[in-house]
Formats: C-alpha cells, sequence, structure tokens
C-alpha cells in the first residue's frame, strides 16, 4: 500500500530561499571590503578581508568530512536548524566583530554553514521530489546564482538610499534565525526518502544500516572528482577572465562578468528544462565541458578582445550551466540513503577546487608574465578534457549497470 504524498512546497520554498541568501553571502563581503576591513580595525588594508574569505573555504573543507554523515545519521532538520544559525553567526560576525581574529572565526562558521546547506537542504529536496532529482538540484544553482546577480543591485538602492551597508549584513542574519525557528515546524522527509512503498521503506530501511554492503566504483570516484573539475573551470574563468580582456584589448573588461552571469542564469534554466525532458544527466556532463574546451581554444588561438563576449557567453553558458549538482544527483542516485554524504564528498572536491586552482593559477601569473591570461586559459583548457574524461567514465558505468539492471549501488 502506498504510504500518502505529502506537500513539501512549504519547505521547497524555505529551500531555495537560503540558497539565495547563500549566493548573497558569497559575494557581500567582497562587496564591502573597505568598510569591514574599518570595522576590524584593519584601516585601508582590504587584504584582512581576503584573509577572512579564505576561512571560509577552509571550514567548508573541513565541515564537508563530516556535515553529510550528521545529516544522514540525524536527519535533515538538524542540519537545516545548524546552517541556518551558523549562516547568522557569519553575518552578524563579519559585521560586529572587534578585530580581524573574530572575523576570521566568523568566516570558518560561514563555511560550515555553507558545508550544513548542501547537506541539509538539497538532500530534503531529493528525498521529497526523488522523481525529479537532478530538477530540484540544478535549482539550487539557479537561486545561488541570483543571489549573486541582484547583490550588486542591493548595494547601488542602499547607496542611493544613503542606508547604511550594516542593514545588508543585519537583515541577512535576522532572515537566516526566521528560518532556523521556521526548521523546527517545517515538514521534511525521512532520509532516503518517505514517499515510497512500505516495501521499498523496508529495503531501504535494511540499506541503510549496511554500511558494509555499500559498493564504490569508478563511477563513484569519477562523480566526486566531478566536483573538482566542474568547479575549476568557472572558478578559473571568473578570477581571469578580466586580465586575459586587458590583454587582448578591451577598455572595460568588467562587463565580460555581467555577460557571464546573465548566460549563466539562463543555462541553469535551460538545463533543467531538458533533463526534466528526458535528456541524460551523463550527456550534460560530456557535452557541456567539450563546448567550454572549444571556446577556451578560440580564446587562445585569436587574439580579439571582441571575441571575448562570445567565449564568455559560452563559458556562462557551458561551464556555469549546473554540472556540478547533476554530479551531485547521479552520485546521490546511486546512494539513497547516504544522499548527504555522496553531496559532501563532491562539496569536498568543490571546496578543494576552490583553494587549489587560484593557488595554481597565482603561480602561473608569478612566472607568466605578460603572457599569463594565455597560459591560464590553456591550463583551464586541461581540466575541461579531464571533465570530459571523468563524464564518459560515468557513462560507460551507468551503459553496464543499465544492461545488469543495477539501480543504487547499495546492495
Amino acid at each position: 500500500m502506498d504510504i500518502k504524498k505529502r506537500n513539501y512546497l512549504s519547505t521547497a520554498v524555505a529551500v531555495y530561499l537560503s540558497f539565495l541568501l547563500c549566493g548573497i553571502d558569497m559575494s557581500i563581503t567582497a562587496q564591502y571590503k573597505v568598510q569591514l576591513a574599518q570595522v576590524w580595525g584593519q584601516g585601508s588594508n582590504i587584504s584582512s578581508v581576503l584573509t577572512v574569505n579564505s576561512a571560509v573555504g577552509i571550514g567548508g573543507i573541513v565541515a564537508s568530512l563530516f556535515t553529510g554523515i550528521i545529516s544522514d545519521r540525524f536527519g535533515r532538520r538538524s542540519s537545516a536548524i545548524i546552517s541556518s544559525i551558523l549562516w547568522a553567526v557569519f553575518a552578524f560576525g563579519m559585521l560586529h566583530a572587534p578585530n580581524m581574529g573574530i572575523a576570521y572565526f566568523a568566516g570558518i562558521a560561514g563555511g560550515v554553514a555553507n558545508s550544513f546547506t548542501n547537506a541539509a537542504w538539497t538532500p530534503s529536496m531529493m528525498d521529497a521530489y526523488p522523481d525529479k532529482r537532478s530538477l530540484v538540484t540544478l535549482l539550487t544553482k539557479f537561486f545561488v546564482s541570483l543571489g549573486q546577480f541582484i547583490l550588486p543591485f542591493i548595494i547601488v538602492a542602499l547607496a542611493a538610499s544613503h542606508i547604511s551597508f550594516s542593514i545588508a549584513f543585519n537583515s541577512l542574519a535576522l532572515t537566516y534565525i526566521i528560518i532556523a525557528i521556521a526548521c523546527f515546524v517545517l515538514p521534511f522527509p525521512k532520509v532516503g526518502g518517505d514517499q515510497v512503498s512500505n516495501t521499498q521503506k523496508s529495503d531501504n530501511s535494511t540499506k541503510k544500516f549496511s554500511r558494509d554492503k555499500i559498493k564504490i566504483t569508478g563511477e563513484t570516484i569519477a562523480l566526486a572528482l566531478m566536483g573538482f573539475s566542474s568547479t575549476a573551470v568557472f572558478m578559473i574563468w571568473t578570477q581571469t577572465n578580466q586580465e586575459l580582456g586587458k590583454l587582448y584589448g578591451l577598455s572595460n573588461p568588467a562587463l565580460l562578468q555581467s555577460v557571464y552571469a546573465i548566460t549563466s542564469l539562463i543555462s541553469v534554466l535551460f538545463t533543467s528544462f531538458i533533463v526534466s525532458r528526458g535528456v541524460r544527466e551523463s550527456t550534460i556532463l560530456i557535452l557541456y565541458p567539450a563546448v567550454s574546451a572549444c571556446a577556451l581554444l578560440l580564446a587562445y588561438f585569436i587574439h580579439n578582445g571582441a571575441l571575448l563576449y562570445l567565449v564568455t557567453a559560452l563559458m556562462g553558458w557551458f561551464a556555469a550551466g549546473g554540472l556540478m549538482q547533476l554530479a551531485v544527483s547521479l552520485l546521490s542516485g546511486l546512494y539513497p540513503s547516504f544522499k548527504a554524504t555522496a553531496t559532501s564528498a563532491i562539496g569536498l572536491a568543490n571546496g578543494i577546487s576552490n583553494w587549489a586552482v587560484i593557488q595554481i593559477a597565482a603561480i602561473i601569473t608569478a612566472k607568466g608574465g605578460i603572457n599569463a591570461p594565455r597560459e591560464i586559459v590553456l591550463f583551464n583548457f586541461v581540466i575541461c578534457l579531464i571533465g570530459v574524461l571523468l563524464a564518459a567514465i560515468v557513462r560507460r558505468y551507468q551503459n553496464k549497470r543499465a544492461k545488469e539492471n543495477i539501480q543504487d549501488l547499495e546492495n
């Protein structure tokens, strides 16, 4: 007998509001570097803000080792509450820290909060809507991008109204506190999903406590590594495209970022649409980085500033179209009782990527001289090829599982 389906619309509102705010959180400190440095007693030393921002990455990497396990073991509700509270600590801490040391700890709290966000909210939606697993995961990417897109307009509106920047941080913190309180009453699906038959539920319960039977294959490893490759490609491009624009003679290379932001938003919606119409996730994971690689070759061989607008649009569409979210969806599908752990595994690779590729790009910049931006393009091209290879491995294992009628790797 089928279990009656519950309505998770209210939970979905909280989920995607949280990811929209997460997009703002990830960008807001960079927008107020001067003001925050002064609050922390650092004067005009904005490098202190960059140092604190690195703490967010460190907190995220460390937290990825345990947040998924906590979410799968104790449920999504508790992890969602922890996430919201820590984001509030981050926002209040950034604004009210009396010194850089306290701000650094607030930054670590933000990194841990981000990891709990991914471990709590994303699996909640996959559990609530198992037939739309990839779609609901892609929407998290859309709302993060939307938050990053609207933040500059919020900043302009505050400045035009002569409203202190502190309003932005306080509003973020208060909104997160409201979400944390709401989590106590919002409906959350059971870990693994509760919209299945009693028989399936019993099977899932058996799987849940049979960790020794879980299989790890080349498909598992390839999907986890996509957390690195999919993030690295767009991270490198967004961090270095303006230097390439200057090298190619663009007078206002900052416009490249606007082109990138708009096309990435549209791309996530388009990718969500084609996935909902039956296009295989692995097809997208192969095609998108392949097109990104071709775009990077154009940027490398054709020294034309105007062409970079086309390349940036292609990178926004095919590099930032939700590839990591599709990898999360596929890996979670292999381990339905351990979705949060799967999400955290990709999140760990993502966190390492955010740190490592920038370090490598910095080394190339230091040694490459004036031609460094083009050398970074080649480095990014290689990562695209790695992404294509990883996706091809995933497709091969998928086809093999289909022939053997294997749905997941928990038995």
